[in-house]
C-alpha cells in the first residue's frame, strides 16, 4: 500500500506527491534538506508518486523550503525574494478595522514585497476583489503550465486563508466566488475541494471575490502582525488545522509551537483552538517533556535569530518583539545564546561570507 498523510474522509483536499516533485527537486539541488522536510511528515525520503499529501502539509513543506533558502518564494520564482519590514503598510493591515482595509493592506504589501503591481482591488456597489495578475510573474516552472497553474491554485488558497485570519473569519463569510486561470479539466489532485462558493474557470487573472457589505462589518482589532515567511505560514497552517482538524500522528509539541508561531501567546488560546482545556494541554505538554512558557520563549528567540541574520538591528529586532527596552533584549538573548544579539548577529554574517 502506498503511504498517505492525510486523511481523506476528514480532509479531501490534497496534492499528489508526483505533481510537486519539480519544486522538491529544484529545492534539493539549490541544498535544501527535502528528504528531511518529508521525513518530518511520515513521507519515505525521495518520495513516492501516487502519494496523497494533504493541502496543509504541501504548506508545511513550502514553509520549510523557503526558511531554508529565505525565500518569501519557497523557490517557485526565478527572483529570489527576502522578507523587508515595510513597516509602514504592516501598521496598515495592523490597524485595519474592515475585511476591506485588510484586502487594500495586503495587495500593497505583496506588490512592495514583488515590486510590481501583481496585485489589485477591484470594487463595485456589490463586490469587492483581490486579483492576482501572474501573468508576468517569473514562475521557475513557466514551462510546465500544469505545475504553474497548481501553484497558482495553492497560492489564491494561502492568500485567502491569510484574509480570513487576518479578518477573524469575515473572509469566508464574505467570499462569493473564486476565478481561476485553469480551465475546467479533471485534476489528479483535488487542491480546489478546498473552495465552498462557486469557482469559475479559464479565467484571465485570479480572482477572490468578496461581498462588498460584508467586507465593510467591523473586525477585532488585531494584536502584532507578522508578515514575514514563518508568520505568514503560521497564519495560513494554523487556519488550515482549524478549518479541518484531524491532528494525526503531530505531536502536541509541533501543533502547539506553530500556534505560537501564528501570534497565539496565551496558554489558554492555543487550549481552545487545540479543542482542550488548558489543564489537559499543560498535562499533554508535561508528558512531552517541554512547557509552554519555554516554547513562547523558544519561538521569540527563533524568530530574533533569523531577523538578526537577515540584517534587523537590534534596536528592530528588540521593539519587534516588544520588549520594554534594549537592555533587556540584550539580558534574555545573551542568556539563550550566551553571546549578545549584536555578537550573534556580527558572528552571522561572518558565516555567510565565509561560506560564499
Amino acid at each position: 500500500m502506498l503511504p498517505t498523510v492525510d486523511h481523506p474522509e476528514l480532509n479531501p483536499v490534497y496534492v499528489m506527491f508526483d505533481q510537486i516533485r519539480p519544486i522538491l527537486s529544484s529545492a534539493r539541488e539549490n541544498g535544501v534538506p527535502v528528504d528531511r522536510f518529508l521525513r518530518n511528515l511520515g513521507l519515505p525520503e525521495g518520495g513516492v508518486d501516487n502519494t496523497r499529501i494533504s493541502l496543509v502539509d504541501y504548506f508545511r513543506l513550502q514553509r520549510d523550503v523557503a526558511r531554508s533558502l529565505d525565500d518569501l518564494t519557497a523557490n517557485l520564482s526565478e527572483r529570489k525574494l527576502t522578507y523587508q519590514t515595510g513597516s509602514f503598510i504592516i501598521s496598515q493591515v495592523q490597524d485595519a478595522r474592515t475585511l476591506q482595509d485588510v484586502i487594500t493592506g495586503l495587495a500593497g504589501y505583496f506588490n512592495m514585497m514583488h515590486g510590481d503591481a501583481y496585485n489589485s482591488v477591484r470594487q463595485n456597489q456589490d463586490s469587492l476583489s483581490l486579483i492576482i495578475d501572474d501573468s508576468a510573474f517569473p514562475y521557475r516552472f513557466r514551462r510546465d503550465g500544469e505545475l504553474t497553474h497548481l501553484v497558482g491554485d495553492c497560492l489564491l488558497i494561502k492568500v485567502h486563508c491569510l484574509l480570513d485570519s487576518l479578518s477573524n473569519g469575515l473572509a469566508s463569510q464574505a467570499l462569493s466566488k473564486v476565478k481561476l486561470q485553469r480551465v475546467r479539466v479533471s485534476s489528479t489532485g483535488r487542491q480546489n475541494g478546498f473552495w465552498t462558493v462557486p469557482v469559475k474557470y479559464g479565467h484571465p487573472v485570479y480572482e477572490l471575490v468578496y461581498d462588498f457589505e460584508t467586507a465593510c462589518l467591523s473586525i477585532p482589532k488585531m494584536s502584532r502582525v507578522d508578515l514575514s515567511t514563518d508568520g505568514i505560514f503560521a497564519r495560513v497552517i494554523n487556519h488550515l488545522e482549524r478549518m479541518s482538524p484531524v491532528g494525526g500522528e503531530r505531536s502536541f509539541k509541533a501543533r502547539t509551537l506553530e500556534l505560537i508561531a501564528g501570534g497565539l501567546i496565551q496558554q489558554g488560546d492555543v487550549a481552545k483552538q487545540l479543542g482542550i482545556s488548558t489543564a489537559t494541554l499543560r498535562r499533554r505538554l508535561c508528558e512531552e517533556e517541554v512547557s509552554f512558557k519555554g516554547m513562547v520563549e523558544q519561538s521569540r528567540f527563533e524568530q530574533a535569530e533569523t531577523l538578526l541574520r537577515k540584517g534587523q538591528s537590534v534596536v528592530q529586532v528588540s521593539e519587534f518583539l516588544n520588549y520594554s527596552d534594549i537592555r533587556s533584549f540584550n539580558r534574555a538573548f545573551k542568556s539563550w545564546k550566551g553571546q549578545t544579539p549584536a555578537a550573534f548577529a556580527k558572528e552571522s554574517r561572518g558565516e555567510r561570507l565565509t561560506e560564499s
